[in-house]
């Protein structure tokens, strides 16, 4: 059975619940037997003692109350002296004999009902003898009126909860039918396409964390296709160079031996470009698929940065550019980490601002506390990163609007962001177009 019928027949049941009980329980009054019937006299004529008859008593004001039609009854003080009567053989100012009640039962016959008992008055203990052959009309009317308006009311309950669920269910159908026709594109690989979102419930949650899915799914599929349009560039291009040159060789366009050579060590290179490439996306699905594990080890912090600072520092050097290195964190701080992984991912930063930097620029090395954590900053002030490059930069293969020229594969700043997400450490990036940019590393101490 769908959800849709399943829900209708529930909103129908529940709305339908109050009516169908009240005309279960009319239709059992109906069907009485001779003991309910009696409890149910009983009870009609004990409602309009506590409703009508007892008050009257209290103020005082018997001679005004209302005595339906069919009862009569007497009322005894605390002397045993008829104060009130309309009962022909029970006289105001007589004693009240305990044999009356067996007496006017003889005299009304066997369908004869009587009640006696007893009720405080002014403090003291006072008695009335009640006297029916059957329930009177007013009682029996108040009954069925009463029987009446709670079936109206439910009536009225059933059309309100009809309304209202038609109004819930329509709405949770249009977006379950919603949800429905976006999974149906989804399966088709239809990804462009926007949901509506309305309100704040369940079905709107779930509504907006789809949505959510179908956007990374996209972003999956874009990402996915610079992948394979990279790899496929930067595998063809010296796959391109090298072909070319061997068909020189084969098609006899090399005459001498210095020409082939050349053509042969040229080929070399381009072999072993072709090969770090390779050995770049081994290494980096390695890293994606989580096959490689962290060698970890205690390491002092302080020596490890000042040994790389060393060779930053000489690298700066020889390519003319300034070097700064500031170190603030204390001298006993230790970390827990793969150090060759960590050097790696340290080693990429510094390249990429090396690639990005200009000669008299310069690049600076930064260590310090912050919070309690220690912090590593790794930046310069060179040409900046493009503001609509500078969400994807830590993506594979991904090369900004300043690099696309340059050699390389896209995979640096990616591998660094791999190697220390597995750390759980944060990094982050933060750059100014003809500013510089600056990546932030967060180590948490282990």
């Amino acid at each position: 059975m769908k959800l849709r019928t399943q829900i209708l027949i529930l909103s129908a049941v529940l709305a339908a619940a109050p009516f169908l009980i009240s005309i279960f329980i009319f239709s059992y009054h109906r069907s009485f037997g001779k003991d309910e019937e009696q409890y149910m006299e009983r009870y009609l004529v004990s409602k309009w003692i506590y409703e009508d008859f007892y008050p009257s008593i209290y103020n005082e004001n018997m001679d005004k109350v209302f005595i339906p039609y069919g009862i009569e009854l007497s009322i005894i003080n605390e002397k045993g002296v008829i104060v009130f009567s309309n009962i022909p053989q029970m006289k105001r100012g007589m004693y009240f004999n305990p044999l009356f009640p067996q007496l006017i039962e003889l005299i009304k016959g066997k369908g004869s009902k009587t009640i006696i008992e007893t009720f405080d008055h002014n403090g003291k203990k006072w008695q009335f003898f009640f006297v029916y052959s059957e329930i009177p009309e007013y009682l029996k009317k108040s009954q069925l009126g009463s029987l009446k308006n709670s079936l109206y009311i439910s009536l009225y309950l059933t059309i309100a909860g009809l309304i209202i669920g038609y109004f819930i269910v329509r709405s949770i159908l249009r977006r379950t039918s919603k949800l429905e026709n976006a999974m149906k594109k989804v399966a088709v690989g239809d990804l462009d396409f926007e949901i509506e979102k309305e309100g704040k419930d369940e079905f709107s949650l779930l509504l907006e964390s789809f949505d959510k899915m179908r956007l990374a799914l996209k972003e999956e599929q874009a990402r996915k296709s610079r992948f394979i349009m990279a790899v496929s560039h930067d595998l063809k291009t010296p796959l391109t160079s090298i072909k070319g040159y061997v068909e020189a060789i084969q098609d006899g366009l090399v005459k001498d031996s210095d020409t082939l050579n050349r053509y042969i060590g040229i080929i070399s290179e381009k072999s072993v470009v072709l090969e770090d490439r390779i050995s770049s996306l081994i290494d980096f699905a390695r890293m994606e698929t989580g096959e490689w594990k962290l060698k970890n080890t205690e390491i002092e912090l302080n020596s490890f940065l000042k040994r790389l600072s060393s060779i930053y520092e000489e690298d700066c050097r020889i390519l003319e550019k300034k070097y700064n290195f500031e170190n603030h964190l204390p001298e006993s701080i230790k970390i827990t980490c793969d150090p060759v992984l960590f050097e790696r991912a340290l080693e990429n930063l510094f390249i990429n601002s090396v690639k990005h930097t200009l000669s008299g620029t310069e690049i600076f090395f930064k260590a310090f506390m912050d919070n309690s954590l220690p912090v590593i900053e790794l930046g310069d002030n060179g040409e900046g990163i493009d503001k609509d490059d500078l969400v994807y930069i830590f993506e594979p293969f991904y090369r900004g609007s300043n690099s696309r020229k340059e050699p390389g594969m896209g995979l640096g700043l990616s591998t660094a962001k791999s190697v220390l997400d597995a750390h759980g450490w944060d990094v982050s990036v933060s750059s100014v177009k003809g500013e510089g940019t600056v990546f932030r590393i967060i180590l948490e101490k282990k």
